[in-house]
């Protein structure tokens, strides 16, 4: 059987009359598309009709300023109680590490080391010398110092009758003192200056702060009766009388064993079995009033214990 190859095959025109007249029918069947439609869906949001475009009026803005105030009175309370509370706890575990580090201190290089805390006016600039100690007075600002003897002596006599005359003596503007740190400084914070009573475990077994009682007012350090012998200036290098920026009169001494004690004019070399720091927040200048009673479970201050000879430092909240 013969088989015509594909070279025999006559060729036929692709585009005949009747092949284009086919194509046409099949184009005049296709749907058409709407120019004007196709343009509206794909003009640009800057095209469009300006007037169907409009912002808010001014008495939804009026209406929205007015409910932001509104939020803000009711918010702003809550903002400022946290924010107190958190000066509070801040400033608290800020005095439990240095204590904690400073025994470390002493006892590593057999040195004696001196925590200086004092309350200084908050409405004066902090870069402002002198700042203003205020005594039992709250003005709201604690600051913080941490020096060192270099001779690592005490350079004070215990358990005399002049016990600290020879500290003022040869205080020689701080020359034989080291600064260990940095200066620290502590906002919307007043020593309380006494304790919140006698909050011994026995008497107050379900209480959130029972504790023993400090040995009397020279180890409650926000007490006047806390007015240390070993008083220093800061920056080192001012003397006791003037030129200072802060002068520390409550003093926590740390000697070569780790025994804290606060040298004062009455107590000898007595060293109590605790020594307290007692604080409440405050605002500014002012002060939140204590707990009525002093009831201890109520408000927001704190406490921080110091055991003289053990070295615990244990904090206490409401």
């Amino acid at each position: 059987m013969c088989v015509p190859s594909t070279s025999d095959r006559p060729v036929r025109p692709l585009n005949s009359v009747k092949e284009r007249g086919s194509h046409g029918a099949l184009r005049s069947q296709l749907p058409t598309i709407d120019a004007q439609r196709c343009c509206a869906a794909f003009t640009s949001p800057r095209q469009r009709d300006p007037e169907s475009v409009r912002g808010f009026t001014l008495l939804e803005l009026l209406i929205v300023i007015g409910l932001i105030a509104i939020l803000v009175v009711l918010v702003g309370p809550a903002f400022t109680t946290m924010k107190s509370g958190s000066d509070v706890t801040s400033a608290i575990y800020g005095v439990k590490g240095v204590l904690e580090n400073t025994r470390a201190i002493a006892k590593a290089n057999h040195a004696y080391v001196f925590v200086g805390l004092a309350e200084v006016d908050s409405s004066i600039d902090p870069s402002v010398s002198p700042q203003i100690s205020t005594g039992d007075t709250p003005y709201g600002r604690v600051a913080l110092a941490v020096v060192a003897s270099k001779d690592g002596t005490s350079q004070y006599q215990y358990a005399t009758t002049d016990q600290g005359t020879d500290w003022t003596a040869n205080y020689a503007n701080g020359a034989h003192l080291v600064a260990v740190g940095k200066l620290q400084t502590y906002e919307n914070l007043h020593f309380v200056p006494l304790d919140f009573g006698s909050w011994t475990p026995t008497a107050h077994p379900n209480s959130k702060m029972a504790r023993y009682q400090p040995t009397g007012p020279p180890y409650i350090l926000g007490n006047a009766a806390s007015t240390s012998v070993t008083p220093f200036t800061w920056p080192l290098g001012s003397p006791l009388e003037s030129g200072y920026q802060y002068r520390f009169d409550r003093v926590i001494n740390f000697d070569p064993t780790g025994i804290a004690r606060i040298a004062t004019a009455n107590n000898g070399d007595a060293i109590a079995h605790v020594i307290e720091i007692d604080f409440q927040p405050s605002h500014g200048t002012l002060f939140e009033s204590l707990p009525d009673n002093f009831n201890q479970d109520v408000g927001n201050h704190a406490v921080i214990q110091l055991g003289t000879t053990s070295g615990a430092v244990r904090v206490y909240r409401p």
